[in-house]
């Protein structure tokens, strides 16, 4: 024995036995780990963001405006909450007293000053009252109008104008005379006018003190608090009388003419000082002074008590206020939640997800298109339609309205739309219990998720027309609308709320029970309300939709089957045969695709489309040759090019008039990895007559692929070969059909042409025989006429 040979392990020696492994394990050996790996991150990150977005940590707020408790709802925790009116109270209590601001702007009074000299000097110019012309006149009865200040002479009678008159004349006599009168004027705004003058007050009572008011210049910073006595020109004749009779001592004298002046002078000014008010009244500086005094106020609070404190009555829709208490009461209880209780709620939320996803996954996997879950963009684009839909739909929810209906039917149409009834039922099942768990919802609320979910499901079909939304709304609304009705009576919610409010009589618990099914069937018809719209809002978007998802509606489809699409008219141009061709297979393929319920129609517009590549090279294919066949000239390798060449070619020609992702697939899989036999076939044997030659590998002469992903896929490769092949056929009988469809299936199927689409053996027949008719009919016997003699 070798020294140096290597000891094997124990496994190795079980190995080396042959023995199969069990098919799990062999298949995860053999799956691509980083690919797993990838598509296990995108679904973690889809569940992550959906825990995150609904908030699974906290408990969810269950109560809406509008809902009837049918039990009261006592405090669960200790708690307080402002009393919002009596704090408001106080803080007008306290608005009440407070100064406001009024900005001073002196301006005025040294036009009131410029006005009294201008008038005076009118009155000064006339030579005697007999000579005054009207100026002079209007002038001097301003002086001497209403009169009841001026004092009586010794003899005890009133002085007469004309007295007023020469009193005015003698003291000011002259130009400086006028000037110590201005000098009195000044000293009367300065002393008595320094803080302004108001006519009447400019805010109403609620906002701030009526006693005292705020004075300043240029900055509110500055302002100097006064009486409004102090600047109120109702209050100021009198000391305005004495201030001037004061000044003119000083400066005139004191006898009684210059007293009567100073009085005629106090009378003029006391007329006409309210049309010269110099306090406005400022309301931002004031507003902001009654904010200060208002957040200085403390809150008054009212204390609410876990276990004794009643929230709200049961029996007795919630209102707006009674909301706002729950919710404070909802925001304690969820502070005082400690973060054990918080971690284990999210991961008992988690492992709802969990669930769900295995639910799913392995229906997608094991059912359904094992392509959602293996393809990192379906996947994807999947998961970010649920995720959405459960996140919109929770955060929709804070209203009566019943707003997550909508995320909730707009998912439901795309879902059957993209993935078709069976899937987004099952989809859409996982979504409402989703949102009903996230929302902490009853049993009440599930049900109505999914009669508004499934009724929107099972009736969106296929899409021929731009009203069938509005339909599926109408129809998904009205079921919904009679599912709430019914599980509302059905629960007892009314009977239950009708017990609790009706009192001894019995008219006014009847009227109790009306009102709450009358608010039930309100809240149902606001559902539909929701329904109806979103499913017809949904019409103008569906070309997006369909061009995320890569997906095709019959409305869409129907549009491309029109014969005078540019790639259409131009193949029958081009390539006649193979138009005429094209336009034979649509036709038995899409009876054939409808028999194992596929979608006939895009395997119809598919099969209008899928040799469109044919048109660079028409002459080429059998179909519009004219006798003369071009591979003679060409090796077989060479021609299988040519013949192969086709397929990409349509592609190119499809994306580049941006035909949908559905076609391009059926153009690009109608010939899967089939061998092209004849020229295979021929460099075979020209391979057997020159030993020269190299060996012929059937991998040169098959098409690139790939092999049919879906039913429509091969059934359009069915059907365009059974179609190509019966045209050879000298004598088409129905068995000489028959055995030509059943070869050409059997050769299919041997060459695993199928084993990526998912077609069951069952499938497979029933497409045959609907072939084998559609053909039949085609090539049906025809009647032979006896020829006619000749005339």
């Amino acid at each position: 024995m070798n020294g140096q040979s290597k000891t094997r392990t124990r496994q190795e020696r079980i190995e080396s036995l042959g023995i199969p492994k069990p098919r799990f394990v062999q298949w995860w050996i053999d799956s691509d780990k980083a690919d797993w790996a990838v598509r296990a991150a995108i679904g973690l990150f889809a569940a992550a963001a959906l825990l995150i977005i609904c908030r699974t940590w906290e408990p969810r707020f269950a109560f809406r405006s509008g809902l009837i408790p049918t039990r009261d709802v006592i405090a669960k925790v200790d708690f307080e909450v402002e009393n919002e009116i009596e704090t408001h109270a106080r803080r007008l209590q306290q608005i009440l007293g407070v100064p406001v601001f009024y900005r001073n702007n002196p301006a005025p009074l040294q036009q009131l000053g410029a006005r009294l000299n201008n008038r005076l000097f009118v009155v000064l110019e006339a030579p005697s009252i007999d000579e005054m012309n009207n100026d002079e006149k209007v002038a001097f009865e301003e002086f001497i109008a209403n009169d009841p200040l001026t004092p009586e002479t010794v003899d005890g009678s009133r002085p007469t104008a004309q007295d007023q008159f020469a009193a005015l004349k003698e003291v000011f006599k002259n130009d400086s005379e006028l000037k110590k009168l201005q000098t009195a004027f000044k000293h009367l705004v300065k002393d008595e006018f320094d803080y302004g003058v108001l006519q009447s007050l400019k805010h109403d009572p609620e906002q701030g003190n009526q006693q005292f008011i705020r004075v300043y210049n240029v900055d509110p910073a500055d302002a100097v608090t006064i009486s409004v006595e102090d600047v109120q020109v109702a209050l100021m004749g009198e000391r305005i009388e004495k201030m001037l009779a004061d000044e003119f001592r000083l400066l005139y004298g004191d006898t009684d003419k210059y007293r009567q002046v100073a009085k005629m002078i106090s009378r003029w000014i006391g007329a006409r000082l309210p049309e010269y008010e110099t306090l406005a009244y400022d309301n931002e500086a004031s507003d902001k002074a009654r904010a200060e005094v208002a957040a200085n106020v403390a809150p008054v609070m009212k204390q609410y008590y876990a276990g004794r404190s009643e929230l709200a009555s049961a029996g007795e829709a919630l209102d707006q206020e009674q909301l706002k208490l729950l919710r404070q009461e909802h925001l304690q209880w969820t502070t005082y939640r400690g973060m054990l209780d918080r971690v284990s709620r999210l991961a008992a939320y988690a492992g709802m997800v969990a669930a769900l996803y295995l639910l799913c996954g392995s229906y997608i996997f094991f059912v359904d298109d094992r392509s959602l879950v293996m393809d990192r963009v379906k996947l994807s684009k999947m998961l970010l339609l649920i995720v959405a839909t459960i996140g919109l739909s929770f955060w929709a929810a804070n209203d009566r309205y019943r707003s997550e209906l909508a995320p909730l039917v707009v998912a439901s149409i795309i879902a059957a739309i993209v993935y078709g009834r069976d899937l987004a039922l099952l989809l859409m099942a996982a979504a409402s219990i989703s949102v009903t768990l996230f929302l902490n919802e009853d049993l009440r609320h599930l049900v109505m998720l999914a009669a508004a979910t499934t009724s929107a499901t099972l009736l969106t079909g296929r899409i021929r027309s731009t009203s069938h939304l509005l339909f599926v709304g109408l129809i998904s609304a009205a079921v919904t609308m009679l599912t709430m009705v019914g599980v509302g009576i059905v629960t007892g919610e009314t009977m239950s709320v009708s017990q609790i409010t009706a009192p001894k009589v019995a008219p006014v618990g009847q009227m109790t029970f009306i009102n709450v099914l009358t608010m039930l069937a309100t809240d149902s018809v606001r559902a539909g309300v929701f329904i109806l719209v979103s499913a017809a809002a949904l019409t103008p978007v569906l070309p997006f939709i369909e061009k995320f998802f890569g997906v095709q509606t019959d409305l869409s489809l129907l549009k491309l089957s029109d014969a005078s699409h540019p790639l259409l008219r131009r193949l029958a141009q081009r390539a006649p045969g193979t138009y005429n061709h094209s336009i034979n297979v649509a036709s038995i393929a899409e009876a054939a695709a409808d028999s194992i319920g596929a979608n006939g129609l895009l395997v119809r517009v598919g099969s209008y489309f899928h040799d469109i590549g044919k048109m660079f090279k028409p002459e080429y294919f059998i179909e519009n040759q004219n006798g003369v066949n071009q591979h003679d000239s060409l090796q077989p390798a060479m021609s299988t090019l040519v013949i192969i060449a086709h397929v990409k070619d349509g592609a190119d020609l499809a994306r580049n008039h941006h035909l949908p992702q559905p076609l391009i697939d059926l153009i690009l899989q109608h010939h899967g990895t089939t061998l092209v036999e004849y020229f295979f076939h021929e460099a075979a044997k020209r391979s057997e007559e020159n030993p020269d030659e190299k060996e012929v590998s059937d991998k040169d002469f098959r098409y690139p692929g790939p092999k049919p992903q879906t039913l429509e896929a091969a059934v359009m490769m069915l059907a365009d070969a059974v179609e190509s092949a019966s045209r050879t056929l000298v004598d088409p009988t129905p068995a000489r059909i028959q055995s030509l469809v059943d070869k050409i299936a059997q050769k299919k199927m041997a060459d695993g042409q199928f084993d990526e689409c998912g077609l069951t053996f069952r499938q497979l027949n029933l497409v045959r025989k609907s072939l084998v008719k559609s053909l039949t009919a085609i090539y049906h016997a025809r009647v032979k006429y006896p020829s006619q003699q000749p005339a």
